[in-house]
């Protein structure tokens, strides 16, 4: 109780003085110096960049599959591992896989096992940029979930092949099939697993996938001169890999002048896989983050990194026979080459994309009157 003649307390306390250090709550947002130092607002431990349009996210808001990003990490090692196998060691590896008697391997299976060589690091890569996304706990984004069901088809695909060839064509080896299922079993067995439990499967998904890659590829919203290229090389990839697995022996000769035996068309259609599966989810990934505006990512990076390598085998397998032989038969090869020049070009503007500036934001002085 006041005593008579005073006054009263007040029972609620004055407010702080502008610019001074209680003016600031817990709810108040941060200053930009603030901002800018953590990277996150105030009150989050930890965010992560989902790379979709410069936005962050909550790291507990997004999928984290515990042991993802170390299977990614191992299967890219698996991979780039049979890669360079297939470089180093084409002769034994020709003698493991195939049964017969050996003949004509220093013409045909040389230049077969490099480009498969390609195809898999490309793989690797592709494994590296999951890994990446794992870490970011994306792996249930759609546009990571269409990468990841690319590289299940691949594996799948392949997968199918040597079975194929191992019991009914008959050209390959049990210990051909035991090393092929040591490299494409867990690059099947690791996304299927992952989309499983991001719900990346199921006909609603696939239906909905269909119809965004179409709308992006032939009417995309935001129109660029990678995103031209990006679009018709998802197409041309498709078309190629198909030829590859249904004409094999006309596609081959088409390209490479070979007139091919059941050995040749195992590995070309191993190659064929990549390239009906892995080459178009890459392409139409960064198509989509082009189109995002988020070219400048570390996924789309990572995927232009993949599509470099692959184009640079390519251009010298191709052009090296196209100079050494010429044409002579060869009518797919000049396309071949060209397709893979155009690849070669779309990766490096992927590379060469900056992420955009960010606007400056003014932050007033301690003391100054906020501007209204």
């Amino acid at each position: 109780m006041a005593a008579a003649g005073e006054i009263p307390a007040p029972s609620v306390p004055a407010p702080p003085r502008p610019g001074g250090l209680a003016s600031r709550d817990a709810t108040q947002y941060p200053t930009a110096s603030e901002r800018y130092a953590t990277g996150a607002p105030a009150g989050a431990s930890q965010y992560e960049e989902t790379r979709t349009s410069g936005t962050r996210m909550h790291m507990g808001g997004g999928l984290h599959i515990p042991g993802a990003s170390s299977l990614y990490s191992i299967l890219g090692l698996l991979l780039l591992l049979a890669g360079i196998l297939c470089l180093v060691m084409p002769y034994r590896l020709t003698d493991i896989f195939f049964r017969g008697e050996r003949k004509y391997y220093d013409v045909i299976f040389e230049e077969l096992w490099r480009i498969l060589a390609a195809t898999l690091f490309s793989a690797a890569i592709t494994a590296y940029a999951l890994k990446v996304s794992s870490d970011r706990r994306v792996l249930n984004d759609p546009v990571v979930q269409r990468l990841q069901l690319g590289f299940f088809w691949f594996a799948l695909l392949a997968v199918a092949i040597h079975l194929i060839h191992v019991l009914f064509i008959k050209s390959l080896t049990l210990w051909g099939l035991l090393l092929g299922a040591t490299i494409m079993a867990p690059t099947l067995l690791l996304p299927t697993a992952h989309l499983g439990m991001s719900g990346g499967f199921g006909l609603a998904v696939a239906a909905d996938s269909v119809s965004d890659a179409l709308g992006n590829v032939f009417a995309p919203r935001r129109v660029t001169f990678s995103g031209v290229l990006y679009s018709l090389l998802t197409v041309l990839f498709a078309v190629v890999g198909l030829g590859y697995i249904i004409l094999p022996k006309l596609t081959l000769k088409w390209a490479l002048g070979y007139h091919a035996g059941k050995r040749a068309i195992f590995l070309w259609q191993w190659i064929g896989s990549g390239m009906l599966f892995l080459f178009p989810a890459i392409t139409y990934t960064c198509l989509e983050r082009g189109i995002q505006g988020a070219l400048w990512g570390t996924v789309p990076k990572t995927l232009n990194v993949a599509l470099l390598v692959a184009s640079l085998f390519h251009i010298l397998e191709f052009g090296s026979v196209l100079a050494t032989e010429g044409i002579s038969g060869r009518w797919l090869l000049p396309v071949l080459l060209g397709h893979w020049v155009a690849t070669l070009l779309a990766s490096i503007l992927g590379l060469s994309a900056e992420e955009p500036t960010a606007a400056y934001e003014y932050e007033p002085l301690r003391g100054e009157p906020a501007m209204v």
